[in-house]
C-alpha cells in the first residue's frame, strides 16, 4: 500500500471500473487529476492490467475525480470483494451496518445489478446472484428504473477471451455513486465534427492529453500543430481559453482535400472555430495563426499554462519549416524575393530532432512554473531508450505511456512540467535523431516483414493492450478453477511453465496469437 497525502477521516474505499483499453494511461490519468484537485489518495489495489483499481478518499473527492476521468467508466463505494463467493459474502457482512443502512432505509429505493468482465451470464444465473444478498437489511423498495440506491454485483473472468474459467478471479460487491466522463467520447466524435483532416486526434487521447497538462477552467492552453484543432477542443471542454499555430495555411483555412468517403469538396462552414462553435465553446477560443514552429515571433514571457500537442511524423503529413536549400545568386534577387507581394517562402524538412528541441525551447521559455507539456513521440521499439526523450534543465518528466501502433513502432505520451525559469544559455537537448530522424522511412520498410519477421519481433516485446497479459496472475488461481473449453487453451501446462514470470509468459502467448491468426 502506498500513500499520497494525509487521509482523512471520512474516507472509505472505492472500486473504480476501468474501461479496458489504453491500459497504461489509467494511473497516470488518476494521479494528474488528483494532483490537479488536490485529492489526497491511498491505493489499495491498483493491479497492472486487471480493469479495476481500490483506492482510499471520500466521496465528494471521488466525484471531483470523476468529473475529469476518461478511462474510468464508473466509481463505487466498496462493500465487499473477495476471490471466491464465500469470500465475498463474508466480506460484506462485516461492513459496518451503519454505513448500509443510510442507503437501504425505509425511504431509499434500489436495485441490484449484475456485471461481468469477459464472461456473460444467463438471467436465471444473475437472479441467483441477486437472491444470495438477501441478508442486507433491505427496508426500501425496489425501483429499476429511478432506483436511488444501486448496489453492483460485479465478476471479473480474467482478459483472456480464449481461456474463461468457471469462477471468476474476483468479486466485488459496491454501491454505485458516480460515472466517468466517458460519454464525452461520443459527444465529440470525429464521425459527427464539422471540420477532420487526415491526422485529426481522436477525442478520446485528446482528453486525456488535456488531463495530463491538467488544464483548468480559465487557464490559457496552445497547440504549437495545431492541425485541425481537435486538441484544442478537449482543452476547451475543460474550461481553458485555447489557441494555436501551424505552418500549413491549406489546413488552417480547410483548402485540404476532404478526408470523409462520401464529401467530394470542402464547405464554407468548414473551420477550426466552427468546431468549438458546433459544441457551444466559442467563447474559450483566441484564434489560430499560420506561422512556422521554427522561428516563433511570440515575446518569451511566462504566460501559457500547458502547451498539448502532436507534431507530424511525416507519415500522413509531411514534416516542412521555411527555409531554403539554395542560397540566391545575388543580393538583388533575394531582395525582389522578400519584397514581392506574391512570394510564397520556400519549404524544406523540418526534421523530427529539430522540431522537438524547438518545441521544448519554447514551453521553457513560455510554460508558467508548474505548466506542463504535453507531447507525442514517435519511436521504433527496437530503437527506443528513456535516454531519447527530448528534455531541457528546467523542465522535469512526469510521464511516458507508450501507445502501441503496429508491431514494430509505438508513440509515447510524454508529460513535462516546467519547475523553474530558464537560465542563459540553457537550451533543449534531444537525442532523438537516431529514433526519429528517419522514422518515415522506417516505418514503410517495415511493412514488408514477413509473417515469421512480425511474429518475432512481436515476441520482444510485453503485451500492453487489452491482450492476453494474465500470466502474472494465473499463477495464484491455477488450482482454484479449470478453464472452460475453448481452441488454443493449454489445460495440462507443465509446473515449470507456470513459474515462469508475467513478461515470459505474456511474450510467448502473443507469438501463440500471433501464429493461430496468420
Amino acid at each position: 500500500m502506498t500513500s499520497q497525502g494525509p487521509l482523512r477521516q471520512t474516507a472509505r474505499r472505492y472500486l473504480l471500473w476501468c474501461a479496458n483499453e489504453h491500459i497504461e494511461f489509467r494511473i497516470p490519468e488518476i494521479k494528474s487529476i488528483s494532483s490537479m484537485f488536490n485529492i489526497p489518495l491511498t491505493w489499495i489495489d491498483k493491479p497492472k492490467e486487471d480493469p479495476y483499481l481500490i483506492v482510499e478518499m471520500n466521496e465528494g473527492d471521488a466525484r471531483r475525480l470523476m468529473s475529469r476521468c476518461m478511462l474510468v467508466r464508473s466509481c463505487y463505494e466498496l462493500w465487499g470483494q473477495g476471490d471466491t463467493e464465500e469470500e465475498l459474502h463474508s466480506s460484506v457482512k462485516s461492513f459496518p451496518l451503519d454505513m448500509m443502512k443510510p442507503h437501504l432505509a425505509s425511504g431509499k429505493t434500489y436495485k441490484v445489478r449484475v456485471e461481468t468482465f469477459n464472461r456473460t451470464l444467463k438471467s436465471s444465473e444473475k437472479l441467483e446472484k441477486i437472491e444470495s444478498l438477501s441478508y442486507l437489511p433491505f427496508e426500501g423498495k425496489v425501483d429499476l428504473t429511478h432506483a436511488t440506491t444501486c448496489l453492483h454485483f460485479l465478476e471479473y473472468y480474467g482478459l483472456h477471451p480464449n481461456e474463461i474459467p468457471c469462477a471468476p478471479y474476483k468479486l466485488f460487491l459496491g454501491r454505485w455513486v458516480v460515472d466517468g466522463q466517458r460519454e464525452l467520447i461520443n459527444k465529440f466524435s470525429l464521425k459527427t465534427r464539422t471540420y477532420i483532416g487526415n491526422t485529426s486526434m481522436d477525442a478520446q487521447l485528446s482528453f486525456i492529453m488535456a488531463n495530463f497538462a491538467q488544464v483548468q477552467p480559465a487557464s490559457i492552453a496552445v497547440d504549437p500543430f495545431v492541425g485541425t484543432g481537435s486538441v484544442l477542443v478537449s482543452a476547451a471542454q475543460f474550461g481553458a481559453h485555447v489557441w494555436g499555430w501551424d505552418i500549413d495555411y491549406l489546413t488552417l483555412h480547410a483548402r485540404t482535400k476532404p478526408t470523409r468517403h462520401s464529401q467530394k469538396q470542402r464547405t464554407a462552414q468548414e473551420s477550426i472555430m466552427s468546431n468549438l462553435e458546433q459544441y457551444g465553446l466559442r467563447h474559450r477560443y483566441l484564434d489560430v495563426v499560420v506561422m512556422d514552429n521554427a522561428r516563433p515571433f511570440w515575446r518569451e514571457v511566462p504566460y501559457v499554462d500547458a502547451i498539448i500537442t502532436d507534431p507530424p511524423y511525416g507519415i500522413r503529413e509531411t514534416t516542412e519549416r521555411v527555409g531554403i536549400l539554395k542560397e540566391p545568386k545575388n543580393s538583388e534577387n533575394a531582395t525582389r524575393q522578400q519584397s514581392s507581394l506574391e512570394h510564397f517562402p520556400t519549404k524544406i524538412t523540418y526534421s523530427l530532432s529539430d522540431a522537438f528541441c524547438d518545441l521544448i525551447n519554447f514551453a521553457a521559455g513560455h510554460l508558467i512554473v508548474g505548466g506542463r507539456l504535453v507531447f507525442w513521440l514517435p519511436v521504433f521499439r527496437e530503437d527506443y531508450d528513456e535516454s531519447h526523450i527530448p528534455s531541457h534543465p528546467c523542465l522535469t518528466l512526469v510521464f511516458n505511456c507508450e501507445q502501441v501502433l503496429t508491431v514494430h513502432s509505438s508513440r509515447r505520451l510524454i508529460t513535462l512540467m516546467k519547475t523553474r525559469h530558464p537560465e542563459v544559455g540553457e537550451t533543449a537537448k534531444s537525442q532523438v535523431t537516431d529514433v526519429t530522424a528517419k522514422f518515415r522511412d522506417k516505418f514503410f520498410q517495415a511493412n514488408a516483414l514477413t509473417k515469421e519477421e512480425r511474429a518475432s519481433m512481436k515476441s520482444l516485446f510485453p503485451r500492453d493492450k487489452r491482450g492476453q497479459g494474465l500470466g502474472y496472475r494465473l499463477e495464484e488461481r491455477i488450482n482454484k478453477s479449470k478453464p472452460i473449453k475453448t481452441e488454443g487453451t493449454q489445460e495440462h501446462k507443465s509446473s515449470e511453465v507456470m513459474k515462469r514470470n508475467s513478461e515470459t509468459a505474456d511474450e510467448e502467448r502473443d507469438v501463440q496469437i500471433s501464429e493461430n491468426h496468420q
